[in-house]
Order: structure tokens, then C-alpha cells, then sequence
């Protein structure tokens, strides 16, 4: 599971690729990519459902690759079916989160398991792109320009296809996964939303915030639609919800959540005005980052003040704070005083752009190097 075109298709034909060499016959793989015309005929459950059994040749393992599943209608009662099966080994992905909501999760309770994809780290960007001989830092920021879909470091020095390709991945996050699922005519409400999440990243937001902030755009929208909006907006992958954690009394709270985006890119082709929250994009590149290490990642509250990132770790938790620079004592003042009354020996991370001050420990606060902590 994750967003559109972050590589989980690419990774089912490596995988049957590695079948095929590990001495798996040929006849014993069966691919279905739902999102293929040529195959559309197999979104109907039944058709699927009997595709998939009249390619089997024996009680042997098969092993089953079904593409975009979400596509099939009623498609929980065919993977249901299909899993009962002793001889099929089955592979599904899907680009909503969804797929794994209501029916499907409780026909197969402890039989499967979760794989969660993301684009490419910086790490991966950086080793797809080695050939170019940049500096690190010149990779970085190129990394923040063009967005980290696998498909765009082929055309990473095309800015005209770069545009169009997010151009054409919004609107299908729009219109082909949430106005068709919610069944939509109207997409402009959904598309401002998304400009406001874009615009407002790794701000603290509550459902009140967005309402009177889309008021003032003269857009009327009632609290549980704006409600149904958000949630398919976190379904599709377009944004994560972050909750906030209080590290005092370990509880997680859900008031004044923030949001995330899956690709940095989607803030250069959906806001216009120019960046000036250049540390809330660095907080988005590092909570990905978080995401990709950690089976949990919160923002903090520390009674007034506040973590950027408190990670759930085999040992208990981390906590992290981002900032652009701290050469000015007084930011640096700032930022290390989010950790302070802390009782725990937790580890605990200020990571800056700034060359100048890394490996530094303040107390038990390491200072690292943000591009540097990318690529470890």
C-alpha cells in the first residue's frame, strides 16, 4: 500500500523476477494489473475470481500478483476467497488505505501482512542520481525541488515534464481515487483543501482552523464533510495525520493534529506564493524519514512546549527536534529548550542544515547534520 506511483507495482515485477531465478516456473506466477484496459474486464469479482483459479495447474504453489485491487468491485470477498486456498500465494496493492478498512481486515484476521511504500528517501535519491557528481547539499536541494517519485529522476532535469507529471498525479489522487470513491461532482472544495494542507505544512491544525480558513476563501463546507475530506485525503496518501503526544503523561492526544505531505513536490505545484516555511518543509523530509525507521512517530507536547517528533523505538522512544540553522544563540536557545523537564534518559536529536556545530552535545542533546542523518 501507498501513494499513486511511488513504486509499488515496480517492486511486485522485481519480486516475481526474483521467483523466476529462485527456479519458480513461469506458468506459476500469474500478474493481473487491474489498472490496464486490456484487463479491465477483470474488475468484476466473478471474472477475477475465475481468472485466477482457471490459470492454476496444479496443488503446487502459485503464486498471485493482483495490481490496483481497489478497482474490483467488491474485491474484499475475492482476496477472502482466494486466500483460503492452499496452493495460491497472494499479493495484492493498492493506492488507498482503505483496502484495509471494514470488510477486508476481518476476513483476514492474522493472515496477512502490511507492507506501507513510500517515495524515495533522500538516501535513494541521492545513489539514483550519483552520476551527476553534485555535492550532497546540491543533491538535497534538487531533492526538495523536483519531488522524490521514482519516475521523475529519469526526468530530473526536464522542468516542463516535472510540472506536468504532478499536474497529472493530483488530479488522479482527486478525481480517480477520492471523487470516485466518495462519488463527487464537485472536486474545486477538495482541490482548496488540498492547496490549504500544502500551503500549511507541519502546522498545528484542527477542524475549526480549516473551516474558518476556507471561510475567508468563500468556501462553504460543513464540519463532517470537511471530516469525510480529510480522511480520504490520509486514505489516498496524499497528506499523513500526525498526532500530538504528551511525552509528561505518554497519552496521545488528537486535538490540533498536523499534516504531512507523502512528496514535498505537491507544495511547489499546488501553492503558489514562494516558500518561506523553509523549516517546515525540513520537518517534512524528516518526519518521511521517521516514518520509513520507526513504527510510530508523534509531535511532542512538553507541557507548554513542544517536540517536533517523538518516535516510538525497541527501547522505548526518541525525540526530535528540526531547525534550519541554530547559529544564532538565541535559536539555538530556543530549540534546546523544547527538551527541557525532561525526566527519562530517552535519546534525544537537534538536527539543523548547519555544517558548522554538528556532533555537538548539549546536555545529552546530540546535534546532527539533517542532510548527513538522511544519508546514515
Amino acid at each position: 500500500m501507498g501513494p499513486r506511483r511511488c513504486g509499488k507495482s515496480f517492486l511486485l515485477k522485481l519480486f516475481q523476477q526474483e521467483l523466476l531465478k529462485s527456479g519458480v516456473a513461469a506458468d506459476h506466477i500469474i500478474s493481473i494489473e487491474l489498472d490496464d484496459l486490456l484487463q479491465v474486464s477483470l474488475r468484476e469479482p466473478q471474472v477475477l475470481h475465475s481468472h485466477v483459479l482457471d490459470h492454476l495447474k496444479d496443488e503446487s504453489v502459485h503464486y498471485v500478483f493482483i495490481d490496483e485491487v481497489q478497482l474490483c468491485a467488491h474485491f474484499e470477498e475475492v482476496i477472502a476467497s482466494l486466500t483460503k486456498r492452499q496452493n495460491i500465494d497472494l499479493y495484492v496493492t493498492g493506492s488507498n488505505a482503505y483496502l484495509l478498512s471494514g470488510e477486508l481486515a476481518t476476513f483476514l484476521t492474522g493472515r496477512y501482512t502490511k507492507v506501507e511504500m513510500l517515495p524515495l528517501s533522500f538516501k535513494e535519491f541521492r545513489q539514483a542520481v550519483l552520476e551527476d557528481g553534485l555535492s550532497e547539499q546540491e543533491d538535497f536541494e534538487r531533492y526538495l525541488q523536483i519531488g522524490s517519485f521514482p519516475a521523475l529522476v529519469r526526468d530530473r532535469d526536464d522542468p516542463e515534464h516535472i510540472d506536468i507529471y504532478y499536474s497529472d498525479l493530483i488530479q488522479s489522487i482527486i478525481l480517480k481515487d477520492i471523487s470516485w470513491r466518495l462519488k463527487l461532482r464537485d472536486t474545486e472544495t477538495l482541490f482548496r483543501l488540498c492547496c490549504l494542507l500544502s500551503s500549511n505544512v507541519g502546522s498545528a491544525l484542527s477542524t475549526t482552523s480549516i473551516l474558518n480558513t476556507l471561510k475567508t476563501q468563500k468556501v462553504d463546507i460543513s464540519r463532517l464533510t470537511l471530516s469525510t475530506y480529510l480522511n480520504a485525503l490520509v486514505d489516498s496518501y496524499f497528506v499523513h495525520r500526525v498526532p500530538r503526544f504528551d511525552v509528561r503523561g505518554k497519552l496521545t492526544l488528537r486535538s490540533e493534529e498536523k499534516y504531512y505531505l507523502s512528496d514535498i513536490g505537491f507544495r511547489h505545484h499546488l501553492v503558489t506564493t514562494p516558500v518561506k516555511d523553509y523549516g517546515h518543509l525540513l520537518e517534512n523530509i524528516v518526519y518521511l524519514e521517521l516514518s520509513r525507521r520507526y513504527k510510530k512517530v508523534c509531535i511532542g507536547k512538553n507541557t507548554q512546549k513542544e517536540i517536533d517528533f517523538v518516535v516510538q523505538t525497541n527501547d522505548g522512544f526518541a525525540y526530535y527536534q528540526v531547525s534550519q540553522t541554530v547559529l544564532d544563540p538565541k535559536t539555538l536557545e530556543r530549540e534546546l529548550n523544547a527538551f527541557s523537564g525532561l525526566k527519562d534518559a530517552h535519546p534525544r536529536y537537534l538536527l539543523t542544515m548547519d555544517s558548522l556545530g554538528k556532533g555537538r552535545n548539549f546536555d545529552g542533546i546530540k546535534q546532527l547534520n539533517l542532510v548527513q542523518w538522511l544519508l546514515n
